[in-house]
């Protein structure tokens, strides 16, 4: 009967440290400058939690980070300063290709999305 306890126990604690594991945030750096967003493509894991760490390296202009898929556990839109750094954390739920910009338009010129501030990002099995 010990035996078996202590088999149970090792059971147990060896699937609460498999979730605990499962449930590590993907951290990903991004960069932010004038007009790209990198990397260009991001790859996530499905029902993986992420944190996404934004850094606009721009000296003057601010920037942000939006990714619209609520269908998909994805709902971002962060504003970075410039010479600033934030964070998102979200857990996507749904596979698939998401496009990821800077929603920024200045008065009569390009968006910073015309510009080339666009990616994707990838949710994967």
């Amino acid at each position: 009967m010990k035996k078996l306890s202590t088999l149970l126990l090792s059971l147990l604690f060896a699937l609460s440290l498999s979730q605990a594991l499962a449930a590590e945030p993907q951290v990903i750096e991004v960069k932010l400058d004038s007009y790209y967003i990198k990397p260009e493509k991001i790859t996530v894991k499905r029902d993986q939690p992420v944190t996404l760490n934004l850094t606009n390296e721009a000296s003057l202009l601010p920037h942000n980070l939006v990714i619209k898929a609520p269908e998909a556990g994805i709902d971002i839109a962060v504003d970075v300063s410039a010479g600033k750094a934030a964070s998102v954390s979200f857990t996507p739920t749904k596979t698939g290709s998401y496009e990821m910009f800077c929603s920024k338009e200045p008065p009569f010129v390009k968006s910073h999305k015309e510009r080339g501030m666009h990616g994707v990002l990838e949710v994967v099995d």
